[in-house]
């Protein structure tokens, strides 16, 4: 599963987990606000506020504790206006009252305010006190400043206030009749009977809601649900008629400065909501003016630059188009069945069949007669008449579809759903036609999803009959695998979620029966989403889909056990996805060839990269259920595939051959003679086409690498010609400057020289051999060199043995930095230090770890008694130097990368040295040319004729020793070396450092005796792998601990002052600290193991200054080592010492 898909899920635990001691603890911070009669601690509220935001994105968890919460909070504010007394609020008040409704409003931004406004007081005596609060917050953002009303709450104040002005209006008296302004019955009266004039209540009401239109703010919103409610009463039809009027006028004023930009989406909000929730008899009046209003402005510029307005305007459109239009059920529509229990076993007990219909707000009705919202279902096709605005009207909802922006598609074609249950038959069928030619392919990605989008809407209304079905399901199959490349990238991830989503509601809306003959073009798009689409979200929606067409038809096959198997989390990764759902869903025929050919047709051959691998990978899953199709069918197409001049298609078609090829391997299927030739061929042919140049000729070469791999791996028979062309490609990728492509022709060359290059011959090894070591000696070429180095370790060490000195000698030699500065390069060192320890293990006869555990040892390709001495007098040697190795470049500390692989080649070369538990061998100092360098010292075995026959010229005098290889000598420079490594800067070198210092100190391969103070060393640095060594408070109190034993005080204080004194502040204090502390619980003197033989000041002086003399002039040290020098001197270490520092810092 992804990462930020763990992350939600956790969130998603978590919230539920704390529900319950939120839900006290908000409790309680209520009952004190209560208590406090809302003038509680700022803090209190604050702390509602940050438990209530918590769950913005689950606030159903919330509703049942909504009562409880806004009841008490909203009667505060009521009993906080009544206590005025029709007067204005004091300052205190009103802060009271801002600080309730705040908390108000972050209860409506988490659950919205539908639901918190059920909730709210709503006696007609609180309408005008309401209104004059609301008076007096606007009066008050007139003196006041723009921060002022930020920081003190007044727009969510100003919402809530307007939220409960909106339940308000809805009395069931006139308005008139509770306005106190009104004072005597004849002016009353009078305003009562005069149509076009509103109350003064109801006057300010509008003023301020219109104010608001303007406002960017959530205040918009509310003034909008205030209008709606208020308007379209029935005593209100002259100011609606006003309000249409202003409206006009507003609109017609120029819509370019910024209150228009703010205005007229304002504007166009209120009108809409008015519409949403008016009756037709009222809305008829003023249709045709917010008709002409809303086609002129759906036409302008103002609407080709905003979103918002484009998506109001397509909810003000549908809703006028609605007005139009009788209330009506279609007598035409889908009707499935009862959604009742009790319905339908009444209808089964009296044998009648009942159809149930939905209303216009989705209540179910009996058909024949009125529905329980009052609406027709009897009206004749023939009496109904359809204005000819309709045609515009769906015109503009069609367009929508085509949209670029989704809210603007997506509320048009719920537009199209309310508006199509409303028309005829025949023009019915029109609009589904016209929805279903945006599926053309010469249509964007917009018209496809909105289309879906709207096919999923006619679908849960009934709307879409069961015989447009077999035009639409392919249709819908196309959009379950739409994807469009668009330069570097693709677009279709929306549209194959919407087709996921018409499947979804195909299976709730139709019965099984009608459904049945299309399961079977369906189900398998739906398991081919689900197991191989990209994006997450489209394989969850597919199995979504696919589990309700389980659950409601039951007619899938094996879909339960599909269900349990493709389920939202197994989804959730897509590598699952591919490796293991699958194969499982490919065991059952009826699905295995639709998964197969989704991979070869379309993923094989996908723009990503990453997609291309694991489809390939997917691909060689299934081989194991029907080898002699893949080897027919499959490899028939892959094959020819390899050579197309679409890049993504040859690259995936390599990389599937490849995978297949070896299943098939795995199977134990045996190729035929023409399948063998064909693979054999592939190669050269790739070559033949140049298809290696220009544009993504990279990823080729690893694929061609892969695939020379798997050929070598199954034994493909090839031609000697063959055999010289394929070992030649992969040398050419070996050159090549990328290191993905050198790792793959390693991996490759490893079973290309068992399968075709042995037994070895002069010639082979002059080919191969002899080739990589002038390569690594002469060439100029880093890329070439750093081929070379990792070449060696995928040679058999049949082909190493004849020139194994001169490959040790050429590796050494790669591992020590060129004089020249431009010259070097990290990665070759890096590689010749991996090299190294590869062909050691391959001349021993394997690892370590590998032969520590054979009762008898195999035969080597070089005897231990000669490739022992040479181990641990030269290529350990080496290896310790290269723990030296600090070089930079622009991209920073790149030495660090050889150190890394330096640790991991000496713990594997210990391991070696311990497997002879006594040896015999000669240490020799050769004489040096003036361009020779140290890493070219020879050693040879002790008899001169046995040396001689090695290869190996002494030129000066010699010392003969006898006993272990890995002796107490070479165990302190190798833990010496790990350990000043484990406590330097860089945290991920001590990482490395830290897990190879465990590894070797609690390794069953070593002895006891050969580390000296193991076993305080083991305590130390326990085995234990949760340790994070990266970490420098874990690392340093730890290992300064070494300083104890005089063995490793000068490796371990060299790492320490660069952390000390280094530029890293954190690490400086942290290092400081544990050296302090460790010096200070030192006694001052002490004898026996592991104690200290003098004062601490003294020998750490003269460590100190071996330090700098042994460093003299390189500034890496010397700093750092300098700035510690005087740390220490200003915590008082050497305030008794007789060390002087004065030579030494004088001449550095």
């Amino acid at each position: 599963m992804e990462p930020h898909e763990d992350e939600e899920d956790a969130v998603s635990i978590g919230l539920h987990r704390s529900f319950a001691q939120d839900t006290e603890v908000l409790e309680s911070v209520v009952s004190a606000i209560v208590e406090a009669k809302g003038d509680a601690d700022p803090a209190v509220f604050k702390k509602a506020q940050v438990i209530v935001e918590k769950y913005q994105e689950q606030g159903q968890l919330l509703e049942p504790l909504l009562e409880g919460i806004i009841t008490p909070v909203m009667g505060l504010v009521r009993a906080t206006v009544i206590e005025a007394n029709g007067n204005k609020l004091g300052k205190s008040q009103l802060q009271v009252v801002k600080k309730l409704c705040t908390l108000i409003h972050t209860l409506m931004t988490v659950c919205s305010y539908k639901t918190v406004v059920k909730f709210f007081p709503h006696q007609a005596a609180d309408l005008e006190l309401a209104v004059g609060l609301l008076e007096q917050c606007e009066e008050e953002v007139i003196v006041g400043s723009i921060l002022k009303e930020e920081s003190t709450g007044e727009w969510e104040t100003k919402c809530c206030l307007l939220l409960w002005l909106s339940i308000l209006v809805l009395i069931p008296f006139d308005l008139a009749s509770v306005d106190t302004s009104l004072a005597d019955s004849r002016t009353a009266d009078a305003t009562l009977t005069a149509d076009d004039e509103p109350p003064p209540l109801v006057q300010k009401m509008i003023k301020i809601c219109t104010a608001h239109l303007e406002n960017p703010g959530p205040t918009r919103e509310m003034a909008g649900v205030l209008l709606s409610r208020l308007l379209t009463r029935p005593d209100m039809r002259g100011a609606l008629r006003r309000f249409m009027a202003w409206t006009h006028d507003s609109l017609a004023a120029p819509l370019d400065g910024m209150t228009g930009v703010f205005l007229v989406p304002g504007v166009i909000m209120a009108i809409a909501a008015i519409f949403k929730v008016g009756g037709r008899d009222i809305l008829l009046d003023v249709a045709p003016s917010a008709w002409e209003e809303a086609s002129k402005l759906a036409r302008s510029q103002a609407a080709i630059r905003s979103p918002l307005l484009r998506k109001l305007l397509v909810k003000l459109i549908q809703r006028i188009g609605n007005t139009y239009l009788p209330p009506r059920v279609a007598s035409w529509r889908y009707m499935r069945g009862s959604r009742s229990l009790i319905q339908n076993l009444t209808a089964v007990s009296e044998d009648i069949h009942i159809d149930i219909v939905h209303s216009k707000d989705d209540k179910s009705v009996a058909s024949g007669g009125l529905g329980s919202s009052g609406v027709d279902t009897e009206v004749s096709e023939d009496d109904i008449e359809i204005p000819e605005i309709m045609e515009e009207v769906i015109e503009i909802l069609l367009a929508g579809l085509r949209d670029k922006d989704t809210v603007v598609r997506w509320s048009a074609a719920k537009g199209v759903g309310r508006v199509t249950g409303r028309l005829t038959l025949s023009f019915a069928d029109d609009v589904v036609a016209s929805v279903l030619d945006l599926f053309d392919p010469t249509e964007g990605d917009g018209a496809w999803h909105g289309g879906c989008l709207a096919l999923a809407e006619l679908t849960r209304r009934g709307l879409l009959l069961p015989e447009r079905l077999p035009a639409v399901c392919p249709v819908i199959v196309k959009a379950l695998h739409y994807d469009v490349r668009r330069g570097p990238h693709s677009v279709g991830s929306h549209v194959r979620d919407a087709a996921a989503y018409v499947c979804w509601a195909f299976v709730r809306a139709y019965s099984s029966t009608i459904m049945n003959p299309h399961f079977e073009v369906l189900a398998p798009a739906l398991l081919t989403t689900a197991c191989y689409d990209r994006e997450v979200n489209c394989r969850r929606a597919a199995a979504s889909a696919f589990q309700e067409g389980v659950g409601r038809q039951g007619d899938f096959l094996h879909g339960i056990d599909i269900v349990n198997a493709a389920d939202y989390f197994s989804l959730g990764s897509r590598g699952n996805s591919y490796r293991t759902v699958g194969p499982f869903i490919a065991q059952f025929d009826e699905y295995r060839s639709h998964l197969i050919d989704d991979l070869i047709s379309t993923k094989i051959r996908h723009w990503d990269r990453s997609l291309r691998e694991l489809a390939a990978e997917a691909l060689a899953a299934l081989v194991k259920y029907d080898p002699e199709y893949f080897e027919a069918t499959v490899l028939g197409i892959l094959l020819p595939s390899t050579l197309s001049p679409e890049l993504s298609l040859r690259h995936g078609a390599a990389l599937a051959a490849a995978e297949v090829v070896r299943a098939l391997h795995d199977c134990g299927h045996q190729l035929t003679p023409e399948r063998e030739k064909a693979i054999a061929g592939s190669v050269p042919a790739i070559e033949k086409a140049r298809l290696y140049r220009g544009k993504g000729g990279e990823i080729m070469r690893s694929a061609v690498s892969r695939l020379i791999e798997v050929t070598a791996k199954v034994r493909v028979r090839l031609s000697v010609k063959s055999q010289k062309t394929l070992h030649d490609s992969l040398d050419e990728n070996l050159k090549h400057p990328n290191g993905d492509i050198q790792a793959a022709a390693v991996s490759a060359l490893r079973p290309f020289f068992r399968s075709y290059l042995l037994p070895a011959s002069d010639t082979t090894v002059a080919r191969s051999t002899a080739k990589y070591v002038k390569l690594l000696k002469t060439d100029p070429n880093p890329s070439a060199k750093r081929g070379a180095a990792l070449a060696f370790s995928a040679l058999p060490g049949e082909l190493l043995a004849p020139m194994w000195k001169d490959i040790l000698d050429a590796l050494c030699a790669a591992t020590i930095p060129e004089e020249r500065l431009e010259d070097q390069d990290a990665e070759t060192r890096v590689n010749a230090v991996r090299g190294l320890t590869a062909v050691c293990e391959i001349l021993y006869g394997g690892p370590a770890e590998s032969l520590s555990r054979l009762k008898s040892p195999l035969s080597a390709p070089v005897p231990h008694k000669l490739l022992g001495p040479v181990i641990r007098e030269q290529v350990m040697d080496v290896l310790l130097k290269a723990l030296d190795d600090y070089a930079i470049d622009n991209r920073g500390d790149v030495g660090s990368w050889v150190r890394e692989a330096a640790m991991d080649a000496l713990k594997r070369c210990s391991f070696l040295l311990c497997l002879e538990t006594n040896g015999e061998w000669t240490k020799v100092e050769p004489e040096r040319s003036p361009g020779e360098t140290e890493g070219s010292a020879r050693v040879s075995e002790l008899s001169p004729g046995e040396a001689e026959a090695s290869g190996l010229n002494e030129t000066s005098g010699f010392t003969t020793r006898s006993g272990p290889f890995f002796d107490e000598e070479i165990a302190v420079k190798v833990v010496g070396g790990l350990a000043k490594q484990a406590v330097e800067k860089i945290d991920r070198v001590r990482d490395v450092a830290g897990r190879t210092l465990q590894q070797l100190l609690h390794s069953d391969q070593l002895s006891i005796d050969r580390i000296p103070h193991r076993r305080a060393l083991e305590q130390i640095v326990p085995d234990d792998t949760n340790l994070n060594w990266a970490a420098p408070g874990i690392s340093f109190p730890r290992l300064v601990q070494f300083l104890k034993f005089p063995e490793y005080r000068p490796y371990l204080l060299s790492g320490v002052v660069i952390s000390v004194g280094g530029l890293a502040d954190s690490l400086g204090k942290i290092s400081s600290q544990a050296l302090f502390e460790f010096l200070q619980g030192l006694p001052p003197t002490g004898s026996g193991i592991g104690a200290l033989t003098d004062s601490s000041s003294t020998w750490l002086g003269g460590q100190m200054l071996e330090l700098l003399k042994n460093n003299r002039g390189v500034d890496r040290v010397i700093v750092p080592a300098l700035k510690t020098l005087d740390i220490l001197f200003c915590k008082g270490v050497f305030s008794h010492t007789r060390v002087s520092f004065y030579d030494i810092s004088v001449k550095t």
